[in-house]
């Protein structure tokens, strides 16, 4: 029975993937990209500029290759190029430099 249960536990723990529940937004693939952490620009549709940027992210970096935060990253410069700005931790827009 113990070398049943560390396989299990070994296999949960290498297999990456997570669900976390914002509010609405329920992120099932490691990428985060919350509407309330960006600015929109004046002509956008964040339903679909998001989805797209996380799709691309995904098909830029397969799963087997991770590196933790690559996607993330590649997701919010896709976002940042279509005109988005961050949110910084105390709401206020960030400044590009």
């Amino acid at each position: 029975m113990k070398r049943w249960l560390w396989l299990l536990v070994s296999m949960v723990a290498g297999c990456s993937f997570t669900v976390s529940d914002h509010g609405s937004d329920i992120n099932m693939s490691g990428i985060s990209l919350i509407y309330t952490d960006w600015v929109a620009p004046a002509q956008s549709n964040w339903e679909k500029d998001s989805y797209e940027c996380d799709r691309d992210a995904r098909e830029a970096i397969p799963s087997l290759f991770r590196v933790p935060g690559r996607r993330q990253t590649l997701a919010e410069r896709c976002l940042t190029a279509r005109g988005y700005i961050k949110r910084g931790s105390d709401g206020q827009p960030l400044t590009p430099q």
